[in-house]
Order: C-alpha cells, then structure tokens, then sequence
C-alpha cells in the first residue's frame, strides 16, 4: 500500500491520520460534557480533565495540519463506484465541515482558555506560554466560536457517519473499506 493518496486508493499515511483524528475526537466528545458537570468537590479531577482536553484538542490540530499537508501531497482516489451523486454531495460537504471544525475547534478553545487566564498545561508536563491579556470579549468569542464549532462537527460527522454506515450496513458494499488499513 502506498504511503500518500493515489487513483488506486487512499494512503497509510491518510488512513492512519484519519483513525487518530477518529480516536481524538471520541475522547474529546466524550470529556467535554463530563468536565463540564463535575461538581466542585472534584476540582482536582476536573482540572486534569480540562487539560487533556485541551492538550488533546492541540494534538488534534496538528494531526489536522498533518492532514492537509498528506492530502495536498498525493492525489485524491477517485469516488467509489457505489456512491450516488447525492451521496458524493454530502460526503463532499461533510468533509469541507469536517476540515473546518478540525481547525475550528482548537484554535477557538486555546483563545478561550488564553484570553481567559487559564492556560494549558501541555500532557500534565508543562506549561505552554500564554502570548494574550485577559480579554473577555475574545473569551466570549472564543466560547461561541467554540460552541459553534462543536454544532458543525457533529452535523458534519453525523452526515459522514450516515452515508458510512448506510453503505456499510445496509447495502453491504463495502465502501468502509476504502479507509482501513490494507484495504
């Protein structure tokens, strides 16, 4: 199997990149919601949750760097055959919303944390540098934008993940394979 993208299929490098993407943003929706509703007399469990959370959220931004860069460097396959041109639109528009909430998400949450004086503690091993005064309007624009990204990721990753599965499970044709390693 070839490292990059080619006509004959999907590369290991953008295999491999997209399972870790899949990995980190399960971990992500996941803990979102739980450190948000850890009561107070877990503060300490909380916290270490917002940091992988946050030192997750920039692992996910340069693996989506990574993305682009392996994506830019091959060529596109082209559609599997099974795809209708309906299906090839909202795959088409669900990657644009997939690639943009990749960007998004982190870059929203580090303004929030920064402009707000919290900081990140990279991995639990180090603090990253906060370059930004605290400013609660770009806190606020920060946690929309965050929010926001959050509501296009999961449209986004709902219409991907219905066309996946509808293929998958209900025709059978496949057409997952097309992204697992060796396929």
């Amino acid at each position: 199997m070839a490292f990059l993208n080619s006509a004959d299929g999907y590369g290991s490098l953008t295999k491999a990149l997209h399972w870790a993407v899949v990995a980190l943003f399960a971990f992500q929706l996941v803990s979102a919601p739980v450190m948000v509703r850890l009561p107070e007399e877990s503060a300490a469990a909380r916290d270490a949750l917002y940091n992988w959370h946050k030192s997750i959220g920039l692992v996910a931004l340069a693996v989506a760097v990574l993305r682009i860069w392996a994506r830019r460097a091959g060529e596109l396959p082209p559609w599997a055959p099974c795809l209708s041109d309906h299906d090839r639109g909202v795959v088409h528009h669900a990657e644009r919303g997939l690639y943009l909430a990749m960007f998004v998400m982190p870059v929203t949450g580090v303004l929030h944390v920064m402009a707000g004086g919290y900081g990140v503690r990279f991995a639990g091993l180090f603090d990253l540098p906060n370059p930004l005064p605290r400013w609660e309007w770009l806190v606020a624009v920060g946690a929309w934008g965050h929010v926001a990204g959050a509501v296009l990721l999961c449209v986004a990753l709902g219409a991907h993940l219905g066309v996946v599965v509808r293929h998958s499970v209900v025709k059978r044709n496949g057409l997952i394979r097309r992204m697992l390693p060796g396929g």
